[in-house]
């Protein structure tokens, strides 16, 4: 076999083992499996809400499930571990499955759509999208899509991936309706906001000291007069200057005075 059929055969398993667990755990509050295959046994971890429903009475329930993944779907020596969802307000798959069953008994899909998206931000999640697509307003009705959102919400971009997605079916007599529920997790940090800190939070950074530069000294000439000989000469030759024409006056007298 082909490493790629391979890999689609195990893809199709998958989905088959989901469809199956969350059609029998339905009651249990099914989330997600997580499959890990070891040496010596394949380890299923099921995500419910209520692990007692699936465990049964003195550990029947969970032996039948056990042996129906043997036998059904063809897994070697399977084990299967049973993980309590902490936070149910807080995974998407729980939350759009209760919606599908308020929707079922007949309740008013805007109370139910408002109550999910206050429970799930009171869980101090980010961000929260109810979305309903189908015959919603009742038999003979045209096929129409309603969403229920707030907070912060991403719809596009790389950043999907860190946006949690969960979807289920409601089945009404007008028809089926689709119920998908995204939600952005309490410490999802997205690539593209910043943090703006306050004057007060603010850190200084040492500055880097520049290295000094050595200045080359001057060579003095012999030739040239030191700097306190030039500042006398130009400072003696305005005197010589304003002495010049008295001089000449003091001669002009003394021949005037001879004659």
């Amino acid at each position: 076999m082909a490493i790629e059929k391979h890999f689609i055969q195990e893809g199709v398993i998958r989905s088959e083992i989901e469809s199956f667990l969350r059609n029998e755990l339905n009651r249990a509050g099914y989330s997600g499996i997580n499959i890990q295959k070891t040496p010596l046994t394949t380890r299923v971890i099921l995500y419910v809400e209520k692990p007692p429903i699936v465990i049964g009475k003195k550990g029947k329930r969970i032996n039948t499930l056990t042996q129906m993944l043997k036998e059904k779907f063809g897994i070697e020596n399977p084990s299967i571990d049973v993980q309590k969802i902490e936070k149910p307000t807080l995974d998407p798959n729980i939350i759009a499955r209760r919606i599908a069953v308020a929707l079922e008994r007949g309740m008013n899909r805007r109370r139910i759509a408002y109550k999910a998206v206050l429970a799930v931000m009171a869980s101090q999640a980010r961000g929260v999208a109810v979305i309903l697509s189908g015959k919603i307003v009742g038999k003979g009705g045209r096929s129409r899509t309603e969403k229920y959102m707030e907070g912060y919400m991403k719809n596009a971009g790389d950043s999907l991936k860190l946006v949690k997605v969960g979807s289920t079916q409601a089945y009404l007599k007008a028809g089926v309706i689709g119920v998908t529920v995204k939600l952005v997790l309490p410490d999802t940090k997205f690539p593209d906001q910043l943090n703006v800190l306050k004057p007060d939070q603010v850190i200084p950074v040492p500055e880097e000291e520049k290295p000094k530069k050595k200045r080359a000294r001057k060579k003095k000439s012999p030739e040239a007069a030191p700097p306190e000989a030039a500042a006398q000469e130009t400072a003696t030759a305005p005197q010589a200057e304003e002495a010049a024409p008295v001089q000449a006056q003091e001669e002009t007298k003394a021949e005037e005075t001879s004659q």
